[in-house]
């Protein structure tokens, strides 16, 4: 199907999540780890199926692509942006990889999920731009600090720790910015940016950002990181007293002193995400974040470190024409975007989807929306449709059931499966499971709180069983 943005005005549809829920009671239907959905926790109760098929109905234009691209996206954007006092996260999609044709902006609400669009990638850029609030800022020559993984989480918990403090210092009273931070505030500062995400502080905006990287441990690596960053004059540590409990106090060096004084003061934090979907199994994965101050914009580019994996982090100060620049470049583009009308083959189509809605099947069992690879390719048949949901699997989320019909007696029945039974329990922040115990499988997210039973253990992987049956290999080391 082909549509272009200009054939229908900007509008915004609103589906419930009952009315999502009826996408689980599909049994060829599966999501891919891009989709809102596969991060969304499915409603108690009922599936609205009815719901469901007359906000398809109403998707018609350019809003046929909004299905596929809810469903099965090729890209996706998540922009971030907080100072401090408010805080804002925009999510953009495509059914197309490179990003042509219609987007859609979703946000997901406690009881809803909001599309809005249709949108091209240039407007997510301006609209990044503008939220960065650019005017005021001058050029400037290029600046750079490389830190470890470690030293860079380490930064950004001293950063919110600062805050902390000053926070602290006026409720007391007190006036000027804080000398230092002890390490009792530091370890503070970071609990309260994993439990309690909020894109203005600075542990949350990279966590938001890239929750692939967030260390489990972080209090044991962080001693041993800002020992590296006093040897390279980052910043200084003074040792406290043995039985003191506040620890060592850290103070910072001149050059990240200037930072965090601007951070103090209130700056505009960004941050950008930006995901393509190139295979089943391969994800490209583009990361920048960082602090809008007077002089310029300080940015932290992660877009090289792989999934899970680890690597240098090149904290720069740029101007306004080299962040353009990089902002353009993340969101792709200087990619190659292959030539002729935007045309789009998929099996997510409005209409394959509304006659897989209607006929009145009877349904014993509503499943959540499931979370697998996308299909290899989108021009696949029934049968490569039959071998997706055979291997797929599901996120772990908790399954509303209605009860089955009664059934005759049979002569002989097999006994009964062990009960399942949970051991552990994800953490509130959720965290991120793979295939296989290997950060290069495939990978989707969980949502915190969710009780999940440890059935085997490698190392420092564990694998771990939700009550629906979905199983996954997790870091066992945050489970609670």
């Amino acid at each position: 199907m082909t549509g272009t943005t200009a054939a229908m005005a900007a509008r915004e549809i609103r589906i419930s999540k009952q009315a999502l829920k009826a996408f689980g009671e599909l049994p060829d239907l599966r999501v891919n780890a891009l989709s809102p959905l596969a991060r969304m926790q499915p409603p108690d109760g009922a599936a609205d199926k009815a719901a469901l098929i007359t906000a398809l109905a109403g998707m018609d234009g350019p809003w046929l692509a909004a299905p596929p691209a809810l469903l099965s996206p090729g890209r996706t954007v998540e922009v971030l942006f907080g100072d401090g006092d408010t805080a804002r996260i925009g999510q953009y999609i495509w059914a197309d990889p490179d990003g042509r044709g219609p987007g859609f902006r979703a946000t997901i609400g406690k009881d809803v999920l909001r599309l809005a669009g249709p949108i091209e990638r240039e407007d997510v850029l301006l609209a990044a731009l503008d939220l960065a609030a650019m005017p005021g800022v001058g050029e400037l020559g290029p600046a750079a600090i490389t830190f470890s993984l470690e030293q860079f989480w380490a930064t950004l918990a001293l950063f919110d720790a600062y805050r902390m403090t000053l926070l602290r210092n006026r409720l007391a009273r007190g006036i000027g910015y804080p000398a230092g931070v002890t390490q009792q505030t530091l370890a503070e500062a970071w609990r309260a940016g994993i439990g309690r995400p909020d894109p203005g502080w600075c542990v949350s905006l990279f966590a938001l950002l890239r929750p692939d990287l967030v260390p489990a441990g972080f209090e044991a690596l962080a001693i041993p990181a800002i020992d590296e960053m006093d040897g390279a004059d980052l910043l200084a540590r003074l040792p406290g007293d043995a039985d003191d409990p506040v620890g060592d106090v850290y103070i910072l060096g001149p050059g990240l002193d200037d930072l965090c004084n601007a951070i103090l003061d209130g700056v505009v934090q960004f941050g950008m995400s930006v995901q393509r979907l190139r295979a089943a199994d391969e994800i490209d994965l583009a990361t920048v974040g960082g602090w809008r101050t007077p002089v310029g914009f300080w940015l932290a580019d992660m877009s090289a470190i792989p999934f899970g994996g680890t690597g240098p982090v090149v904290l720069s100060l740029l101007g306004p024409s080299s962040f353009s620049d990089l902002i353009d470049h993340v969101l792709g583009g200087n990619a190659q975007v292959p030539a002729g009308p935007f045309e789009m083959a998929t099996e997510y189509s409005r209409d394959a989807l509304l006659d897989a809605l209607r006929p009145a099947a009877p349904v014993t069992a509503p499943e959540a929306v499931a979370a697998a690879p996308a299909p290899k390719s989108r021009k696949a048949g029934k049968a490569a449709k039959a071998a997706a949901a055979a291997t797929a699997s599901s996120v772990p989320v908790e399954a509303a059931t209605t009860p089955e019909p009664a059934k005759a007696p049979e002569a002989a029945t097999e006994a009964p499966a062990p009960a399942w039974s949970s051991t552990h329990t994800i953490p509130a922040e959720g965290m991120s499971a793979w295939s296989e115990p290997d950060p290069k499988s495939q990978s989707v997210a969980v949502a915190g709180g969710l009780p999940v039973a440890v059935t085997e253990r490698k190392g420092d992987w564990a694998r771990v069983v939700a009550s629906n049956g979905w199983s996954g290999w997790v870091d066992g080391r945050r489970l609670g």
